[in-house]
């Protein structure tokens, strides 16, 4: 598949499609990117993407912040699930908090992406992208399953 392909949306206005969201975090802040040529455009997420076939969760998170941000993943922990149904798609989106990292941003997908950036977590952008959105309700709710 090409680098910053969006295959994994092919059918998804059939049948669901499996994302996968990194939540970098340094201390209290998290790495967004204003999403731009993808669903979601001018809205801020993190680093993520569709899960490839035969692909394990774990090997998703690690290629998908290397990918897209240059970042050595060492160790990731599970956030939530969630049932997202907006942007005229429908995927179940699995999302991964990250504290144990190498690497320093870069962007890596200029096409998806107009730049990195560390974000206050009490102070972050408003138009947050839905599975984002939806991870930062989960983590505050200490609840690990959202519905669409």
């Amino acid at each position: 598949m090409e680098k910053g392909s969006d295959d994994h949306h092919k059918y998804s206005d059939k049948r669901p499609a499996v994302g996968v969201g990194v939540m970098i975090r340094k201390g209290n802040q998290v790495l967004l990117g204003r999403r731009k040529g993808a669903h979601g455009e001018g809205e801020y997420g993190w680093p993520g993407g569709g899960l490839e076939f035969g692909e394990k969760l774990e090997d998703a998170v690690k290629r998908e912040a290397l990918e897209e941000a240059g970042i050595v993943v060492n160790a990731c922990r599970f956030i939530c699930v969630s049932n997202i149904v907006e942007y005229g798609r429908h995927y179940i989106d699995f999302e991964f908090e990250v504290t144990d990292f190498d690497g320093e941003p870069v962007v890596n997908e200029k096409n998806f992406n107009e730049g990195w950036g560390w974000h206050d977590l009490e102070d972050l952008p408003k138009k947050m992208f839905a599975p984002c959105r939806k991870a930062l309700e989960s983590i505050a709710d200490n609840r690990h399953w959202n519905d669409a």
